[in-house]
């Protein structure tokens, strides 16, 4: 602002609503609150903070795995199915174990499989759980169900070394041993080997082999075990993060590496990489804080306000908005919320937002102060500055405000949990940063103004004793100072000048809204081919073994068992032939899928058990004549044997398939589940495995009502995430874009601003989206969850450019009007933008996907966000005016004519 200037508050009609009336009266009626309790506001905005942020950090880590799975989704409710059928008192022990060779080509070389033995048999007896009596039990000890599952490869093991040196000593092998693959058959005893070889290529000629695998990869091993009483959920995750963190730290062995899976290692290791950001978080704060100051001193020295206490809001400027996310999440978990990695990013959203209302609130004052200097008024204080400046900036940070909660609001109920935890944390924190915003950095202004008037009236009194100027302290003024004050502010004023005819030149507009349409046609090329792709490594650090396990998953066990569980939930009466008969219809259904290895690939309790029923056959029938029951001639089976059909050692295998009850001397089976098995090389791919899923479920839907079947696939969840997520996208950006206009309407009431200011929004996330596909990113739950974050900031600046152009003065035209809005926002507009993007780039130096993945996304939010607020934001105001010019003299000509 120049000498000359007049200031815009007096200039001219100023528009507004009896909305912001009313809030410009609370404002100055608050500012003076504030300015009489500015230090008791102070500390009780510190006491908050700091129960908040101790909370904060006493609250553990809790993730959630299928946390980014939408809201309705059918994995989810698969997944319950699943998560039901097997925590009989809660979720279990499941780890899964990969076994590599270090030395050799093959897991069958005999040292590698005397290695695997010897690390089977430390699972099952080196880790303990705790008993309800107080006894520490071995995995083999505490087992119910599932003590079996890693019997078949142990069989196996021995009885290929066992062969191995019978071959070598030249006697004979075991005609009643047949080691193949899927199923190895040892003493008439069938088992799968499926589960637990993999990367497997076969012997073309097995007429003198001992197997008919040339070579596998790896090996597999699990442990599997229902909850028990007396166990608890952090028991559960110490005695998986034992056996994880012994095989990573403290196993050696010279033939073989071990890897694990567990979901307490993927929880451990998703809060690992969000905890790891926090380190750059307090970097980024530094950096934001030395560019604040900077800026600040600059603009201070401009307006010829330099003092030491702008250092002080420009530090508060950064530290307001930490608090309000130390308080706000601390109230959040206070309340029940759990405190999940993805908050962690919060902080940024919150602080790009603060700051912005920040640095608007000191170019207010300092414009407030310099007219006070050129314009004494009686009872000057800084309440009454104050005044002026909520008055001024306030119903803008509100509108900044609520467009940012109600746009989260939306996206709470239409995405997914790990998303709605995310929008939660962004509505309080946002929330709470509005509330200290107008607490405690107005009491943190006042004071600062408070010291700040005083130094004036020191140096006004020492100005007139040294020069006896009453009248006029200009005269004190040297000729350098005044020199340098005046050229800074004359080329300050005529670039400002100039870029404000550049904005009213027509040619200029349509070179403006040339390079717009170019823009929006790229972008939304770049969104039509977008790609939409995760993988579960992304949520991991770089050194996390978690990555290397998903990548041999890919790799080498999807293509050759990729597993579908099915789980019937009503078996119904079973001794009913035709009911047995529809049953086996659907196996068999499901045995004839593309990639299906057929029976040999199924797990399916019912084929044992008719042979077993076979072998008893005279017992059975003798017993049900004498009921009067003929379960053969009915087709069916005789459920009352399961019991001892699951105590026989052969078919011990089969205790974790099915589930019974004892009900008036009647076995009574309530549910029990089966396992079906693809493969292929095109399973690498997740349209592979989404066609896999979808052709599962259309056939166990044609048997659901009658069976009660429900299918499980342990990629379930992220399929369904990913044909969700355009969906998430799209409906995420129109409601930002609905509370965005509907925010404006009721505090503007004018349709042409609102018009602008939701097209200029629309653009942006247009542009982000277009912009990350065209750079190679994929849409995914990170890149979703960080374009949440940057909407947030693209709805800021243009909230604050809409609402100063509506308000500003009309009486001279569209230059004054713009002239009034980039003086007054232009400048924190520059200052938040860069100091917020510095600060993002400190996340740059981590290895993680979710922290470059949202720098990406932050700082192409940033570039936008400038070109569309300072320079198509006002053309676009430039030609509706034009416009409206032209309709208003076309409408007005014939009456001047007359």
């Amino acid at each position: 602002m120049t000498a000359n200037e007049k200031p815009p508050a007096t200039h001219g009609a100023v528009k507004t609503t009896r909305l912001v009336r009313g809030i410009s009266w609370f404002f100055e009626k608050w500012s003076h609150f504030v300015a009489n309790h500015a230090v008791a506001l102070i500390v009780i905005c510190v006491v908050l903070t700091l129960i908040g942020t101790f909370k904060v950090a006493t609250t553990p880590n809790d993730n959630d795995i299928t946390g980014y799975t939408p809201y309705g989704a059918r994995a989810r409710d698969e997944f319950d199915v699943m998560t039901d059928f097997f925590a009989h008192n809660g979720n279990g022990i499941a780890m899964f174990v990969l076994i590599l060779p270090t030395r050799h080509e093959s897991v069958l070389h005999p040292d590698v499989l005397r290695e695997a033995l010897r690390l089977e048999n430390i699972l099952s007896s080196n880790f303990t759980m705790l008993s309800a009596e107080g006894k520490h039990e071995n995995y083999q000890e505490f087992c119910t169900n599932f003590c079996q599952i890693n019997e078949p490869f142990v069989q196996f093991a021995r009885s290929y070394l066992t062969e191995l040196d019978n071959s070598r000593n030249g006697t004979d092998l075991s005609d009643r041993i047949s080691l193949n693959y899927p199923i190895t058959s040892i003493y008439s005893r069938k088992m799968s080997i499926q589960p637990n070889f993999f990367g497997i290529q076969m012997e073309n000629d097995t007429s003198r082999s001992i197997t008919n695998i040339r070579s596998s990869k790896l090996i597999a091993l699990q442990l599997r075990s229902e909850r028990k009483e007396g166990w608890s959920g952090q028991a559960i995750k110490d005695f998986e993060m034992s056996i994880t963190n012994y095989f990573e730290k403290q196993f050696t062995s010279p033939e073989i590496r071990v890897l694990t899976l567990s979901t307490s290692y993927v929880e451990a290791e998703v809060v690992r990489a969000g905890m790891s950001l926090l380190p750059f978080l307090v970097v980024g704060f530094v950096i934001m804080a030395i560019v604040s100051s900077v800026t600040t001193f600059f603009s201070a020295l401009y307006m010829q306000q330099v003092s030491i206490h702008k250092f002080s809001l420009a530090i508060a400027a950064c530290i307001c908005p930490f608090m309000a996310c130390g308080t706000a999440l601390g109230a959040l978990f206070f309340c029940g919320v759990r405190f999940g990695s993805i908050l962690c990013v919060t902080p940024f959203l919150v602080l790009a937002i603060g700051v912005d209302d920040a640095y608007l609130m000191i170019h207010s004052w300092q414009r407030v102060t310099a007219e006070r200097r050129k314009h004494p008024v009686e009872n000057d204080s800084p309440g009454s500055r104050l005044s002026e400046v909520l008055v001024d900036t306030g119903p803008a940070i509100l509108i900044s405000a609520l467009t940012n909660i109600f746009a989260d609001v939306a996206g709470c109920f239409t995405s997914s949990p790990e998303i709605s935890l995310l929008g939660y944390g962004n509505m309080a924190c946002i929330f709470c940063d509005f509330l200290y915003q107008i607490t405690f950095y107005s009491a943190i202004m006042t004071i600062t103004g408070y010291f700040e008037m005083k130094e004036e009236g020191q140096k006004k009194h020492i100005k007139k004793i040294a020069c006896g100027a009453d009248d006029d302290d200009s005269s004190c003024t040297s000729s350098s100072v005044e020199s340098f004050d005046v050229v800074v502010k004359r080329r300050v004023a005529s670039f400002l000048e100039f870029y404000i005819s550049l904005l009213t030149n027509a040619f200029f507009q349509l070179f403006v809204l040339f390079i717009w349409v170019i823009f929006l046609i790229i972008s939304i090329y770049g969104i039509t081919i977008m790609n939409i792709n995760l993988s579960p490594r992304k949520l991991f650090m770089e050194d996390s073994s978690l990555r290397e396990m998903d990548d041999l998953r890919v790799q080498y066990v999807v293509p050759h068992y990729y597993l579908a569980n099915v789980f019937v939930r009503k078996p119904g009466d079973l001794t009913d032939g035709k009911r047995l008969e529809r049953l086996n219809q659907f196996v068999e259904e499901m045995e004839h899928l593309n990639g299906s290895w057929g029976a040999l690939g199924t797990n399916y309790f019912i084929r044992d058990f008719v042979e077993f029923q076979k072998a008893m056959s005279e017992e059975e029938e003798s017993e049900n004549e004498e009921k009067g029951i003929s379960v053969a001639k009915r087709g069916g089976i005789d459920i009352n044997n399961l019991p001892m059909f699951l105590e026989w050692p052969e078919y011990l295998f089969w205790k974790g398939f099915v589930q019974y009850h004892t009900e008036s001397n009647q076995t009574v089976l309530d549910r029990f589940f089966m396992t079906f098995a693809i493969h292929g090389d095109n399973l690498q791919s997740w349209p592979a495995r989404g066609d896999a899923l979808r052709e599962w479920r259309k056939v166990v839907d044609k048997y659901s009502n009658e069976f009660g079947l429900s299918v499980f696939s342990d990629d379930g969840i992220y399929v369904d995430l990913i044909e969700n997520m355009p969906t998430d996208a799209w409906q995420s950006a129109v409601a930002t874009l609905a509370c965005m206009a509907l925010i404006c309407f009721i505090f503007m009431y004018d349709v042409p601003t609102v018009i602008v200011a939701t097209s200029i929004i629309a653009s942006i996330m247009t542009g982000i989206l277009g912009i990350l596909s065209l750079t190679g990113t994929d849409l995914d739950p990170i890149v979703m969850s960080a374009l949440i974050i940057s909407i947030g900031f693209s709805v800021d600046i243009p909230a604050h450019i809409s609402y100063h152009y509506h308000t500003s003065s009309s009486e001279n035209g569209i230059r004054e009007r713009l002239h009034q809005t980039l003086s007054s926002v232009g400048f924190p507009a520059l200052q938040a933008s860069f100091s917020t993007s510095l600060c993002v780039l400190a996340l740059k130096f981590t290895t993680i996907y979710m922290s470059n993945a949202f720098v990406k996304t932050m700082i192409t939010c940033m570039i936008l966000c400038v070109f569309h607020a300072l320079v198509l934001l006002p053309s676009l105001f430039a030609i509706f005016n034009r416009i409206c010019s032209l309709f208003h003299v076309a409408k007005t000509s014939p009456i001047e004519s007359k």
